[in-house]
């Protein structure tokens, strides 16, 4: 589906067009639409949001799980050695420091599993299911982000390609 750039993007925002053209954002009709949808969703009724909601996550895992499994084939050893490259030098470049920042990145992917303890009051047994929903959501989110890392690096190239090379020389490091 395809929407004019006056009404798909924020309003205000200034689009160029493949001719060179530039056109004014007025109003993201896709973000009002869901936006409707879901709070739509939400006033049917807590029962149905839930069974939408456990659609939406079994669709995901099963794509993670798909492009674990298509990754696989292509993973290349090497590229996992050696596994903690030695530092350049610099803090973050490599080696252990570059661990720790990247736990630090790592960090953020698991703001939010704690939502699972709002829903205590609406628990049978709080006591026993909260731990193992909270225990159960940390390491099924662990394990499928090990994996889909391990199929990321071993399926990638072990030399980038030269744009990005270039790109790294400049003041934005992430562009490439």
């Amino acid at each position: 589906v395809s929407f004019p750039a006056a009404l798909s993007g924020a309003p205000g925002t200034s689009v160029v067009m493949t001719a060179g053209v530039a056109e004014t954002a007025v109003f993201n009709v896709p973000a009002v639409a869901i936006t409707v949808a879901v709070t739509a969703l939400l006033i049917i009724g807590v029962r149905e949001s839930a069974s939408v909601n456990a659609v939406i996550v079994v669709l995901k895992i099963a794509l993670l799980l798909i492009v674990i499994g298509a990754g696989a084939m292509f993973i290349d050893p090497a590229n996992w050695h050696p596994f903690i490259p030695p530092n350049t030098g610099t803090f973050g470049e490599y080696g252990w420091s570059g661990v720790l920042r990247g736990a630090g990145v790592i960090f953020f992917a698991y703001i939010g599993f704690d939502a699972v303890s709002t829903s205590a009051q609406e628990a049978r047994n709080p006591q026993r299911d909260m731990p193992r929903g909270i225990l159960g959501s940390l390491a099924i989110c662990t394990v499928l982000f090990v994996l889909v890392s391990g199929v990321m690096v071993g399926s990638s190239r072990s030399t980038p390609p030269p744009r990005a090379r270039r790109g790294r020389r400049g003041s934005i490091r992430w562009r490439s």
